[in-house]
């Protein structure tokens, strides 16, 4: 069996590492491999992973949106945010799902138990956002708060959440329990903090769904003002993990997986 992690850029995901470790712990005779697909050439989708001969794939930034059209079929989930990163091909039938909701969540829940009352304010409004903050709208009673440069990124918002500019959230900082960044800001070489810290509640947990850097500028920055941190690892494990699941409908070892990417990193 074949599976990948399709993007742009791509070079930077540590995904083959961890699911190949995953498979050999498993014995499953599988392999995993990373393909660059600019923006331009996603049209071509169909006959790059024909070609490949892949059963699967993950599909990160920034084509969680632009892969939907290309399926056959999508679940509940991915319905509602309007993203998949997970495709499951069987018998040349392309299904998609989004796991990166369940990813995140599993992983906040470790760092921040009672998320029933937390006061969240995402920063962000692409698939990442839109899988994150549907999977919390279960457990948290507070509405979210996303934050975007434009507001016109909403249009094809299903979910019921307080929608503000990023200028706007600056200035309301104080009043959130957590703060998680799913922009590019800081992403490879992007030195970039999407919003001022200036207000910043000292209590504020400060997240970053990128785990590499293994801390971000805006992370970086979070701890250097005292708050508590917490990078996108434990997502991108768990995310991995139900991809697994879903492609071969067995369990993954998670320890193998994090340990496996703790290690690289």
């Amino acid at each position: 069996m074949k599976y990948a992690v399709i993007g742009h850029p791509i070079d930077h995901s540590l995904s083959p590492v961890m699911h190949n470790a995953n498979f050999e712990t498993l014995n499953c005779n599988a392999t995993y491999e990373a393909i660059n697909i600019p923006e331009d050439k996603f049209n071509q989708i169909r006959e790059i992973i024909s070609d490949k001969a892949l059963s699967g794939f993950n599909v990160t930034i920034p084509h969680k949106e632009r892969i939907i059209p290309f399926l056959d079929e999508i679940d509940e989930q991915s319905e509602t945010v309007g993203a998949v990163n997970t495709v499951k091909i069987e018998d040349g039938k392309w299904t998609g799902y989004n796991t990166d909701g369940i990813g995140y969540v599993k992983g906040l829940q470790r760092v921040y138990p009672d998320l029933k009352q937390a006061y969240i304010l995402i920063l962000g409004a692409g698939g990442a956002s839109k899988g994150i903050a549907n999977e919390l709208t279960k457990y948290v009673q507070p509405k979210l708060t996303i934050a975007n440069r434009s507001l016109d990124r909403f249009d094809q918002w299903r979910l019921n959440v307080n929608k503000i500019r990023l200028s706007d959230a600056e200035l309301a900082l104080s009043e959130f329990d957590i703060i998680i960044n799913t922009t590019p800001a800081g992403m490879n070489t992007n030195q970039e903090i999407p919003i001022s810290l200036k207000n910043l509640d000292p209590e504020t947990l400060v997240s970053d769904i990128v785990y590499v850097p293994f801390k971000t500028p805006i992370l970086e920055q979070a701890e250097a003002q005292g708050n508590p941190i917490y990078n996108g690892l434990d997502m991108f494990v768990y995310q991995g993990a139900e991809s697994f699941k879903i492609w071969t409908g067995t369990e993954p070892d998670v320890e193998v997986m994090k340990r496996t990417v703790l290690d690289y990193l």
